[in-house]
């Protein structure tokens, strides 16, 4: 299987982050997780920390993500 692209990291991204305000903020983190070890196994360069960012997390939790 081909590893996935960073284009594809981002267009997930960009998909989740509108449901942050609208699922349980432990609901909506769990799934950014499971997501990012997904993308984590598949590719050693996937910079989790960016993602979880993109997707309206930072190292304290949830952020505003209007």
């Amino acid at each position: 299987m081909a590893t996935m692209s960073k284009k594809l990291y981002v267009a997930v991204a960009q998909i989740l982050k509108p449901f942050a305000d609208e699922i349980p903020q432990t609901t909506y983190e769990d799934l950014i997780n499971e997501f990012g070890e997904w993308f984590q196994a598949d590719n050693a360069n996937f910079d989790f920390a960016r993602f979880e960012t993109a997707c309206g997390i930072d190292e304290i939790g949830l952020v505003n993500v209007k």
